[in-house]
């Protein structure tokens, strides 16, 4: 038991009483035991985290610790996700009677500042008040933070120097860092297409190696310098933090934007961190306490139990839909169904994104509708109260999934454009390239119970949510996800499972009965969870969820940051070794890597052979997935030899891509796009998207009206080029059909023109779809140097061809292991055409066609 400084335990009871407060005169029971074993075992506790349900009163049981602080002569920072619910607290902390000083951006008073910093009153401020490049307010004993998960953005953003692909001067130094690394290394086959532009938006980002970056680091510092965007709002306040710790950055180069960043914040060498003697993270949903450290960057965290269980608290009612068809988020269909939605709620609508560029996407197509749109951005809220003042209107808010308030009649419609698994490039590159990193699948289902308490907070709220990603429903059926969602969520969860196998009419029938109801008492949606008779104990699943590495990882970044590569390479080989244990093989060769990188930044020829012998160890035995041949290539770059890239990479992480989204509705998809291909026009049109990503393509249907749009866009990138490929689609009646003439090629031949002019630095020719067998003379002459003239029966065979392996991947791929993925690879790519076999495969044909036979020629048996 930890006593107060008179010799006493703290009777927090009492000291409510004694607040005399008209609004709490009295704790609830879950505050009540919540507050007595803080009182009797964590007094002392350097870094708490307090679990409460929503609506359970988080806000007055820190507020009553906030209290007692100062009564203990300490200075309390009270720390929330906005300005708003830093007003909130601000409010709550009056009618409970005690003084709390409430800062924000240049609103600092002289007197309240002084009060702050002498231990009088509590300063309430959001977290980029405090954790920022030059905060005001003096670094505080206590520090509360409220709604935790949002203190990492402000915490990484401070030693993040991001450049994002957007016009202007950041797209210009976007391009050139992108240029610098493309003419030193064919090592990353996806940075041709980000240079040019024309990379998909989901494309997995690219981690420069630790060797690359140390011959590139001066003279990209040299371009970020000589930029105007350097002097950007935001960009001028983190270079100067971090351009004197380039060499201990890792660099990812993503479709979006560049990250130069160490691997986790490292919080733990922040004054305004470090200084306090405690620090008490709250949240709904806190999740691991490992994961939490990670996030945070700081030191290991202890979460605080109750003797009995707390109370879930009466949210009202919720009902959570999934997209029932395989369209993407943003597809035509989905959003018209989401905006039929947002109509029959009336009144404004929350939009939730997992990232910028996706939010930037969906305020252009709200735009184009002409919609009210309210964009708000991190740490500026004023789009918020903008929105809630307004009768009608959508908010758009990116990687925002905990810190909104938006219950009562403020909001009654929330829609999740895409499963929440990664919000930056380092969360994109760990999803993409680390398929057996489990904290990244917790960040899934904490996210998610984020967002499903947005707009409900009391039991009178009543709110539909909507995910609209297709891989909502293979997400949440994941073991590991599901093991982060609370068990007050998880009907709510189970319910949208069963909703969504109704397919669309039983998900329409079920959105029209919950708008109909119109109060909490009418009768349930259509369909609704029924619980098993009988409750099993269920899988029990490890991982990260059942080792703790974060403090070891948290460590060796703050070492490296402070040029103690040994230390630092230490602590990253035990965070590996704890990983490899749990059965993390691609999590744990990654922190390899970092001890790697701290070893390079030694300098010395031994450090050097240290690096590669960690890497080397790392890849022993290692299996054959994107990650370990990644590292290998590292290996042979420090060996002083170049190993290029093999362009067969981006086609496995599409299919891992898309087997992950799938499941086991792969087959299915797979049947239904070959349908497509073997239909009309517009079918044909269609299932040329579902066989660009069996080739390894991005595909498109430019809107129609895009002047002289081609049928179908493919884009793909190698460690030679972009390439892209205009398609044009004929069909003909039933019967036999006509050779292929001089008109049907005309057409195509302006396409190609406009999309070089889109596309200056991309290799474009055409394809020509055609069930023609013969080719006039003028027709072959027209399309010679520049077009691939292809049979509709060989684009089926192509389809045929690749949808047998991709299949035998899935089967191979068993446990979804690292070595079940590996060994499955090396099974399937023997049955592949070698080199950048899709880019001479639809290379001009030269006034021929390409047939079947041809296509049995390419590929192996």
């Amino acid at each position: 038991m930890t006593l107060t400084i008179d010799g006493t335990v703290p009777d927090f009871a009492n000291r409510l009483t004694a607040l005399r407060s008209a609004r709490f005169t009295e704790l609830r029971p879950g505050q009540s035991q919540v507050l007595s074993a803080y009182a009797a075992e964590h007094l002392a506790t350097p870094d708490l985290a307090i679990e409460m349900a929503t609506g359970e009163g988080k806000t007055l049981l820190a507020l009553l610790i906030a209290d007692y602080a100062l009564d203990q002569g300490r200075t309390v920072a009270y720390l929330a996700g906005t300005r708003q619910l830093a007003e909130r607290v601000k409010a709550e902390a009056e009618e409970l009677g005690l003084e709390v000083a409430l800062f924000s951006s240049k609103s600092y008073g002289a007197t309240t500042l002084d009060d702050y910093h002498q231990g009088q009153v509590v300063g309430v401020m959001n977290y980029w008040v405090y954790f920022n490049s030059s905060p005001v307010p003096k670094p505080a004993d206590l520090v509360i933070f409220d709604d935790a998960h949002l203190a990492e953005q402000p915490l990484s953003s401070m030693r993040t120097f991001r450049i994002p692909d957007k016009a202007g001067e950041a797209r210009t130094l976007y391009r050139t860092i992108c240029g610098f690394v493309i003419a030193h290394t064919a090592s990353y086959p996806g940075l041709h297409a980000m240079q040019d532009g024309t990379a998909r938006p989901g494309t997995p980002p690219e981690l420069l190696s630790f060797k690359d970056w140390k011959t590139l680091e001066e003279r990209i510092r040299n371009a970020i310098e000589a930029s105007p965007y350097v002097t950007d709002k935001e960009a001028k306040y983190v270079w100067p933090i971090i351009r004197d710790h380039l060499g201990y950055c890792g660099v990812l180069i993503g479709p979006s934007g560049i990250e130069i960043r160490p691997y986790h914040p490292p919080t733990t060498l922040d004054k305004w961190y470090a200084s306090a003697k405690q620090r008490i993270y709250l949240s709904a949903t806190l999740g691991t306490m490992d994961d939490l450290q990670r996030r945070v960057g700081g030191r290991q965290i202890v979460a605080l139990s109750t003797a009995d269980p707390l109370n879930a608290a009466s949210t009202g009612e919720r009902l959570f839909i999934l997209n029932p068809s395989p369209e993407e988020a943003l597809g035509p269909n989905t959003l018209a169904w989401a905006l039929d939605q947002s109509t029959k709620a009336g009144g404004r609508t929350a939009w939730l994104c997992s990232s910028h560029a996706e939010a930037d996407a969906l305020q252009a197509k709200l735009v184009a509708k002409s919609l009210t749109v309210f964009r708000l951005k991190p740490s500026d809220d004023s789009m918020f109260d903008s929105w809630t003042h307004a009768a009608a209107g959508h908010l758009i808010a990116a990687g925002r999934y905990d810190g909104l308030d938006l219950a009562g009649d403020l909001c009654k419609l929330v829609i999740i454009t895409s499963v929440p698994q990664a919000s930056s490039e380092f969360e994109r590159f760990v999803v993409a390239y680390l398929g057996d990193a489990s904290f990244m699948r917790h960040r899934v289902g904490q996210r998610v119970t984020q967002a499903l308490g947005r707009a409900n907070r009391e039991p009178s709220d009543r709110s539909m949510y909507l995910g609209l990603d297709p891989l909502f429903a293979r997400v949440l059926a994941d073991p590991v996800v599901r093991q982060s969602i609370p068990t007050g969520t998880q009907a709510t969860v189970q319910g949208a499972l069963q909703i969504h196998d109704t397919d669309w009419a039983g998900t329409r029938d079920t959105c029209d009965s919950f708008w109909a109801a119109g109060s909490p008492t009418a009768s349930p949606p259509v369909a609704t969870y029924t619980p098993p008779r009988r409750r099993r104990p269920g899988k029990k699943t490890g991982g990260s969820s059942t080792v703790s590495s974060a403090d070891l990882e948290v460590t060796a970044v703050a070492d490296m940051w402070i040029s103690d590569h040994t230390a630092a390479a230490q602590h990253a080989r035990e965070a590996s070794d704890m990983l490899a244990a749990a059965g993390e093989t691609e999590h744990a060769a990654f922190w390899r890597y970092v001890e790697a990188h701290a070893h390079f930044t030694g300098g010395t020829s031994k450090d050097i052979t240290a690096a590669r012998n960690a890497l080397e160890d790392a890849t022993r035995d290692g299996p054959r997935t994107t990650w370990f041949k990644r590292l290998r290539r590292t290996i042979s770059d420090l060996d002083g030899y170049a190993d290029p890239a093999d362009d067969t990479d981006q086609l496995f992480l599409l299919w891992d891509e898309w087997r992950r989204e799938a499941g086991s509705r792969l087959a299915k998809e797979l049947s239904a796009g070959r349908v497509l291909l073997a239909g009309s026009h517009d079918e044909q049109c269609a299932g040329l998207l579902v066989l660009a990503r069996l080739a390894g393509a991005s595909g498109e249907r430019p809107p129609d009206k895009e002047q002289s749009a081609t049928d179908c866009r493919w884009t793909w990138s190698t460690t030679k080029r972009s390439e892209r490929r205009a398609w044009e689609v004929k069909t003909v009646p039933d019967g036999d059909p006509p050779p292929l003439i001089r008109g049907d090629v005309n057409q195509l031949l302006g396409q190609i023109q406009v999309e070089k002019t889109r596309a200056p630095n991309t290799r474009v020719y055409g394809c020509l779809l055609t069930p023609a067998t013969e080719v006039k003379r003028d027709a072959q002459e027209a399309s010679h140097d520049i077009i691939a003239l292809i049979n509709h029966t060989a684009a089926l065979h192509l389809y045929d061809l690749l949808a047998e392996r991709i299949q035998q991947y899935d089967a191979l791929c068993g446990d979804d292991s690292a070595s079940s993925r590996g060994k499955a690879r090396t099974k399937v790519e023997d049955r592949l055409p070698g080199g950048r076999w899709l880019g001479a495969l639809l290379s001009p044909t030269h006034g021929k066609l390409l047939t079947k036979a041809d296509l049995n020629d390419l590929f192996p048996n």
